[in-house]
């Protein structure tokens, strides 16, 4: 698939989601060029990371549209689903690695299922991945289990860049990690978008990484999209909903 200038990679049009009869998003309406960064902010239980599963879909909307290089995937045929989010690269917001699988084979499980790579050059890819996150070479022959939770983030996260992929999906890439690593995760988002021309979407709380890496960010409350802009438009915002989002969560902002 082609990604020109200025092509819009992800349209999510008119989506509707609920579960049972609690309403969870509501008339949600963006769109994600080619090389642009968004962030999705918003309190917990927003419906951000329902937002991301309907995106990739694991959750089917009620309504709406979700177009990912101008093919329509609500109602796509698993096995067509399957081939386009190969293109995707995504973590989840508590890892989601492979219990039985090395820390080696996590990394590099959707490379691996496409071109067959022997042992070695699966060690090599693997490393050359951890290494730019901070993460030491012992750590590639063991479990997710042996090696602590901000570990596996990290792993996640060199699972979901593995292979250069032009659309990249974060949830929370950072929470619970130092602020050293937490820039080494901001930077490599960087590096994504302006060096290979990934797109990317990244829900986050951290105020302070959506300030390095977004061109755009969009605010969910009560069920719909309240606001959107770039970042300094939201520090500058007079909104009351965005002012009371970025004070709870990082005050230092507005200090």
């Amino acid at each position: 698939m082609n990604f020109d200038e200025k092509k819009i990679i992800i349209n999510v049009k008119d989506l509707n989601k609920s579960f049972d009869s609690k309403i969870v998003l509501k008339d949600i309406n963006f769109h994600l060029l080619q090389g642009e960064s968004l962030a999705i902010i918003g309190e917990s239980g927003s419906g951000k990371s329902v937002l991301l599963k309907n995106i990739i879909g694991l959750l089917q909307p009620d309504t709406g549209s979700i177009k990912i290089n101008s093919t329509e995937i609500v109602n796509l045929p698993r096995k067509d689903k399957e081939t386009l989010l190969l293109k995707l690269g995504i973590t989840f917001q508590h890892g989601a690695l492979f219990d039985s699988l090395k820390v080696w084979e996590n990394i590099i499980f959707k490379i691996q299922n496409q071109k067959k790579l022997s042992e070695t050059e699966g060690r090599q890819l693997a490393f050359s991945i951890i290494k730019k996150l901070g993460l030491k070479p012992e750590i590639l022959d063991l479990f997710p289990s042996e090696i602590s939770g901000g570990m596996q983030k990290r792993v996640a996260i060199a699972r979901a860049i593995c292979g250069d992929p032009k659309i990249l999906l974060f949830d929370e890439p950072t929470s619970g990690l130092d602020p050293v690593t937490g820039s080494m995760i901001d930077d490599l988002i960087i590096r994504a978008v302006k060096t290979i021309g990934a797109s990317a979407i990244t829900i986050t709380h951290d105020m302070a990484s959506v300030s390095r890496i977004a061109d755009k960010v969009i605010l969910i409350d009560n069920e719909t999209i309240s606001w959107s802009g770039t970042p300094k438009q939201m520090l500058k915002s007079k909104n009351l909903k965005i002012q009371n989002f970025i004070k709870s969560t990082n005050p230092q902002l507005f200090s």
